[in-house]
């Protein structure tokens, strides 16, 4: 193995790790409220950020399902 193909091979593996880190905290939930948003309530506008977290934080603390923590 090369050590260009080695670095690849590294770099892929790094971006691999981050996407599902990523995933599992949710790092991609705020973009998937939005595009829904604009799919299913044309013309409402979607909630800030902020408000997005606090609000599903507050939902899950009213609503403890299975999860790890």
């Amino acid at each position: 193995m090369t050590r260009a193909t080695a670095g690849g091979a590294l770099r892929r593996g790094w971006a691999a790790v981050r996407w599902y880190v990523g995933s599992v905290m949710g790092d991609g939930d705020y973009g998937h409220y939005v595009a829904h948003q604009a799919a299913a309530h044309p013309g409402e506008p979607p909630m800030s950020e902020r408000q997005y977290w606090r609000t599903r934080w507050d939902h899950q603390d009213r609503n403890p399902q299975g999860r790890c923590c």
